[in-house]
C-alpha cells in the first residue's frame, strides 16, 4: 500500500515502511472509504486519487492512472475470488 504520511498518521500507522503496519493501515483507509462511497470501485478510486477526487466527479475520476488502477484491483479481487482465495 503507498500510504501518503498524513493518512498514515490518521490511521495509526508509525511506521509506513514496515509491511505489517502499511497493509494494515491501507486496508483500514480502504474500509473507510468503502463505508464513505458505499461500494468498492470508488473506494478504490478514492485510494488511488484521494476521496475528495471522488465526491467531485461523483465516481471513479476521469484519470487514467486511476481508471487503469481501478480496473486491476477489481480484475486481480475477481481472479482471487474465482480461486477461492478471497
Amino acid at each position: 500500500m503507498q500510504l501518503m504520511p498524513a493518512t498514515a498518521r490518521s490511521l495509526g500507522v508509525e511506521n509506513a515502511f514496515d509491511p505489517s503496519e502499511n497493509i494494515q493501515g491501507g486496508a483500514r483507509y480502504l474500509r473507510k472509504m468503502y463505508d464513505r462511497f458505499g461500494s468498492l470501485r470508488p473506494a478504490i478510486g478514492a485510494h488511488n486519487a484521494g476521496p475528495e477526487v471522488v465526491r467531485k466527479y461523483n465516481g471513479i475520476p476521469p484519470y487514467r492512472e486511476t481508471q487503469a488502477h481501478v480496473a486491476t484491483v477489481i480484475r486481480r479481487y475477481e481472479d482471487a475470488s474465482a480461486r477461492g482465495l478471497r
